[in-house]
């Protein structure tokens, strides 16, 4: 869990486990890439570095090293942040789940530009369903994730947790031009992110519009094979093609940027829409039901079908325009039947 939203999953978890357990008879151990990353006390970090080295390296952690590690530490609990199921030693077990392409039927293009999607589509189910049985419980984002694992792996134990959006975090100043109307998507260029249905709409959008409004995207030349294809294809001076940021980057530009578009086809939670809502801006999502449920409760979004960039361009001329009228979104789900917060989570994995 290096970068991109996975990586905000384990960076928000470590900050709040590391409050929460102040004075209380709690000792956790991090087991990470890279422990130079995290600065929060109350945590002893392992560091793996060759833990991203390859897949086979990652599969040996996971079924062969932590057996090993875990009859050393003895943990009481051990809870596995990422997707799979060790076999570790341990009096109980939870894993969290937030891979999306287990739900995913990679198209052409997937297996085109990023081979990997189309992989882990077909065996990510398999990967999943070792040791599942033997968690205590799994947690899982949204609850349509939910149905899908109870009917998958035919278990009754699935919490949906809610991520919770850290807010006490660090901000860069953006300065943009105030000439112009800007919109933001943050990513990292995956096929799945669907960047081309930004790049049709921008086709079809009338001159009078398209010199008002600068698209600001968070990739690059040589960033993947995707990101090239896209580039090479999508040259225009609507679209700002800003490479990878910091943290402290997006945030900027959350401040900044007047609406976030989110073309995405495939999310488990679609973080950069918690983050847009907290700043209280504008949004133009997915019209998918990772989307919706993200989403929340909220007047100013829009939803847009994902295969359908005429509906997109059309926004996006309202918006300019200000003629814009607003879909709005109201939660659909009952709050008290899921964890809201991480404290929720520890207190879940804690009781007796």
């Amino acid at each position: 869990m290096v970068e991109g939203g996975i990586f905000t999953i384990l960076d928000n978890c470590l900050q709040k486990i590391s409050d929460y357990s102040q004075n209380k008879e709690i000792k956790v151990i991090a087991l990470v890439n890279d422990k130079s990353k995290f600065d929060y006390p109350n945590i002893e970090y392992i560091e793996f570095p060759k833990s991203k080295k390859s897949w086979f390296s990652r599969l040996y952690y996971e079924y062969f090293y932590f057996k090993k590690l875990s009859e050393e530490i003895k943990p009481d609990v051990w809870f596995s942040l990422h997707d799979v199921s060790p076999d570790v030693v341990a009096q109980k077990r939870f894993v969290y789940f937030h891979h999306p392409t287990l739900f995913y039927k990679a198209t052409f293009k997937d297996w085109k530009f990023d081979y990997k999607i189309g992989v882990f589509s077909i065996l990510y189910k398999y990967l999943s369903q070792i040791n599942i049985k033997k968690n205590n419980a799994v947690f899982v984002q949204q609850h349509w994730i939910k149905k899908e694992f109870e009917s998958l792996y035919n278990i009754k134990n699935v919490v949906v947790s809610k991520p919770e959006f850290i807010t006490n975090f660090d901000l860069k100043e953006i300065f943009l031009d105030h000439s112009k109307i800007h919109f933001f998507y943050p990513l990292i260029p995956r096929s799945f992110k669907n960047i081309e249905c930004i790049g049709e709409a921008v086709k079809l959008l009338p001159e009078n519009v398209k010199y008002k409004i600068k698209i600001h995207l968070t990739t690059e030349k040589n960033d993947s094979k995707y990101a090239d294809y896209i580039i090479e294809n999508y040259k225009s001076s609507e679209i700002n093609y800003i490479g990878k940021i910091s943290r402290e980057e997006v945030f900027g530009y959350y401040k900044k940027m007047n609406c976030l578009l989110f073309p995405s086809k495939l999310e488990t939670w679609g973080l950069p829409i918690s983050e847009a809502k907290a700043f209280r801006k504008p949004m133009m999502l997915a019209n998918l039901p990772y989307a919706k449920e993200t989403m929340g409760d909220y007047d100013e979004v829009s939803f847009f079908d994902v295969e359908n960039p005429e509906e997109l361009a059309r926004l996006i001329c309202d918006f300019v325009n200000k003629t814009i009228q607003y879909q709005g979104n109201v939660y659909a789900f009952n709050k008290d039947s899921q964890l809201n917060d991480w404290d929720s989570v520890f207190n879940f994995i804690l009781k007796d």
